[in-house]
Formats: structure tokens, C-alpha cells, sequence
């Protein structure tokens, strides 16, 4: 254990609390990594914005984004957590810190850009809440996540999936940097990376997803042999030249 670590650890014991595997709770300690992810989310970054963080934990990524941003929402599941936080950033004006899950968070009205060191088991919903199901959606996305699904979302023939499409079609994505399991704690197993998506202007067909959906439920179809092998451009081609019903 190094010693950011170990200041994780005691600062927990120290309020007799324990990583909850429930929430899925994983501390990112490593000031490296930390400020690595502030200048991500620098750089993506639009003035007079909203920031939101996913998942506040003890502070460790609040305390950076509080001294650059001016707008503020701090999401934390955890009460005993929560406590914590307005404890420690009481005098901070422009920091909101809401008990919170972020599924059910209201979208803010003004832009907004999400942020946070995100649990493995929330990544999907979250997604596809986010990418597709929001009339208002983030303009960007700058996240601590699992490396290999990262890659999986910038996934291309023949490993291109569904969750693929999705992330293409909302955003640009980029791997920044790796996160190696001794920058959090408690220490994970797999290497988690930092990833930034920035809303693009892909305007998908309004029979998009119904085109996608069909033919990755009843392959092999005439037009799809492999949905995989197919990557956003093809399936975007395809829902234009599309004009039966599809159920």
C-alpha cells in the first residue's frame, strides 16, 4: 500500500466507515491521476457551465474541481459520505453537494459537463441514460472508468457493439491516460483509465435504432450478415436506405 492509499485508509477508519462493495465504492488517491483528470476536464471545459460529479466519495477529486470551477453539483449515494462532504466544504459557495444518484438526478436546464471516478456496475445505465435518453444531454463526459470498457466503446469491425454506436454517435472519445490499480483504494483489479467524450453532430435517422435493433436481433438478415463487422457510418447508410417496417 503506498502512501496516498494509506491516507485513504485512516481517513476512513478515522470516520469508522468501509468501502461499500454495494456502491461499488472506489477512492481515486493518486494526485497524479488526479490532476491528470482535472486538466481533461480543463480542456473540455466551457465557461459559465455546470460540472457534475459523480460519485464525491471524501473529497480527494471535489477539492481539485472546487478550485477551478465556479458551478458545482457534488452527487454522493452514501449518507455517512454526504456528511462528510458538507462538513468539509461548508465555506465553499459554489459547490452543491446533493445525496443523490446520479440516475435519478434532475438534468440541469444550463449546459452541463459529468464528471467522476464512475462504479463499473453503473456504467451502462448511466450511458445510455445520458447519451440517449436525455432531451438535454451533457456536452461532454470526463471519466476515471474501467480501460477495457472504454475500448469497447470506441469499439470498430469486427468488435464493434451496440453501446459502441451509441457512444459514436454521441460523442467523440478519447483515452488520456491510464489509471493503474495502486492510484485508487481500495485497490482494483483491472486498469481503469481516464476517458474524455465530447458531444458531437452526428444526426442519426429517426429509424436508427430500430434498423440497429432488428438486425442484432434476427442475424443473419439479407443486408447483415455480422453485426459487429458493421461500424456507425454502415449503420447509419443502412437506416437511410431502410424504408420497410421494421417491428
Amino acid at each position: 500500500m503506498n502512501a496516498a492509499q494509506q491516507s485513504c485508509q485512516d481517513d476512513l477508519e478515522r470516520n469508522q466507515l468501509i468501502p461499500r462493495k454495494y456502491y461499488g465504492q472506489v477512492f481515486t488517491t493518486d494526485p497524479v491521476a488526479i490532476e491528470t483528470l482535472i486538466q481533461a476536464i480543463q480542456s473540455v471545459y466551457r465557461p459559465k457551465t455546470k460540472v457534475v460529479e459523480i460519485g464525491g466519495g471524501l473529497g480527494y477529486i471535489t477539492e481539485k474541481l472546487a478550485n477551478h470551477f465556479d458551478d458545482l453539483d457534488v452527487l454522493e449515494i452514501d449518507e455517512e459520505l454526504v456528511k462528510i462532504l458538507k462538513a468539509r466544504f461548508a465555506n465553499r459557495a459554489n459547490i452543491n453537494i446533493l445525496q443523490q444518484d446520479i440516475l435519478e438526478y434532475p438534468v440541469p436546464q444550463k449546459d452541463y459537463l459529468l464528471v467522476g471516478n464512475i462504479p463499473f456496475h453503473v456504467s451502462g445505465k448511466l450511458y445510455r441514460r445520458f447519451m440517449s435518453d436525455e432531451a438535454h444531454k451533457p456536452y461532454g463526459m470526463v471519466f476515471i472508468t474501467d480501460k477495457q470498457y472504454a475500448r469497447t466503446l470506441m469499439g470498430q469491425p469486427p468488435r464493434c457493439y451496440r453501446v459502441s454506436l451509441q457512444a459514436q454517435a454521441y460523442g467523440d472519445i478519447e483515452i488520456v491516460a491510464d489509471v493503474p490499480p495502486t492510484s485508487v483504494y481500495p485497490e482494483v483489479k483491472v486498469m481503469s483509465c481516464i476517458m474524455k467524450i465530447v458531444e458531437n453532430d452526428i444526426t442519426l435517422p429517426k429509424n436508427f435504432w430500430k434498423v440497429v435493433n432488428h438486425h442484432w436481433e434476427h442475424f443473419p438478415t439479407p443486408e447483415v450478415e455480422s453485426p459487429k463487422t458493421m461500424g456507425l457510418e454502415r449503420w447509419i447508410e443502412l437506416a437511410k436506405k431502410t424504408n420497410h417496417k421494421i417491428d
